[in-house]
């Protein structure tokens, strides 16, 4: 069933401690290997039912999460891209909630009917491919030359590509099998290399490393121009090393398929089987399909200014580096 053939979902509670959770999540299917998938994630009935219990209690009994969604298909996020670890996944959803109100402009208003957000969908900025990996990953590219330095900054391409993760974060293989960046960075220019600062790398990577529910199975930079080094080199080193052993860069398309992609996955235009305008189509009825669940996100509520351990940079401080609020002194039952 196509998007454009399929209802759309209702909208869920943001209530801390709804009188009836909602359980209903779809089991991942389609890879061969997805019982290996699920195996690697400590995944069965009886874990999933515990840990959404534990972090239900965790969210309900916080002192600072005013407004937050309790749904499996949100939670499950969470879990499945920290293997179950509680600890890790509680954290990535505290900072996932701090980013969110830290950068209002990456996350706020994710509606593929804004203008800006439609044309960056309509010229393909970024979309994901129809098919994925045998093993299940979910594949996207992101052509950066197409974003207008005249029109448009980093910012804008960092909310472009949150309303794609958040508008594909509930699908259970997503969640399960994971994601594949690839970045074309032919169409690259000097102009486009000035609106890009060092800061703002830092920015997404914090995130990247320590807000972000998704299994990062590769990031590929294709067609780098030499000059635009800087950009992919500068990204990379501010990764946690799980990530940045997972990033590779190719000279062309020709190398990048030959060494570690199926070409017949990729766009027609790149040699694939599918035009490109059927990948974007696809992207945006998915938009379209959540738009209502995503406009909801908004209303999702963390106070990061009472406290010192709360503080807006506290927050965006490495997980692996110990730095943790003061959740860990909440008791669970």
């Amino acid at each position: 069933m196509s998007s454009s053939e399929q209802k759309p979902l209702p909208v869920p509670s943001l209530e801390k401690a709804p009188e009836k959770y909602d359980d209903e999540a779809e089991e991942p299917t389609g890879p061969a290997n997805i019982a290996e998938t699920l195996e690697k994630l400590r995944e069965g009935p009886l874990v999933r039912e515990q840990n959404l219990k534990q972090m239900r209690d965790w969210i309900a009994k916080h002192p600072h999460i005013r407004r937050c969604r309790t749904d499996a298909r949100f939670l499950l996020r969470f879990l499945r891209a920290k293997k179950y670890s509680f600890l890790v996944a509680s954290q990535t959803l505290e900072r996932y909630l701090a980013a969110r109100i830290i950068h209002p402009g990456w996350f706020q208003r994710l509606d593929i009917r804004d203008p800006e957000l439609s044309h960056l969908a309509d010229i393909g900025f970024v979309y994901p491919l129809l098919e994925h990996t045998a093993d299940g990953c979910t594949v996207t590219i992101t052509d950066f030359g197409l974003l207008d330095p005249k029109r448009y900054t980093i910012e804008h391409s960092n909310r472009m590509h949150i309303l794609l993760v958040e508008a594909y974060g509930e699908d259970p293989l997503v969640q399960c099998a994971g994601g594949i960046m690839i970045f074309d960075m032919q169409h690259v220019t000097l102009a486009h290399q000035s609106i890009i600062s060092l800061s703002a790398l830092k920015q997404v990577a914090k995130f990247i490393n320590n807000g972000l529910p998704l299994r990062c199975q590769g990031v590929y930079a294709v067609n780098v121009p030499a000059g635009a080094m800087w950009i992919v080199n500068g990204l990379v080193s501010l990764l946690h090393e799980k990530i940045r052993k997972r990033v590779a860069v190719f000279r062309d398309f020709d190398e990048f398929t030959k060494e570690r992609f199926d070409r017949q996955l990729l766009p027609k235009e790149y040699g694939g089987k599918v035009p490109k305008s059927e990948h974007m189509k696809a992207f945006r009825e998915r938009a379209e399909l959540y738009r209502d669940r995503l406009l909801t996100l908004d209303e999702m509520d963390i106070d990061l200014d009472h406290n010192e351990a709360y503080s807006r940079q506290a927050l965006l401080d490495d997980i692996e580096g110990g730095a943790v609020g003061s959740f860990r002194k909440l008791e669970l039952d």
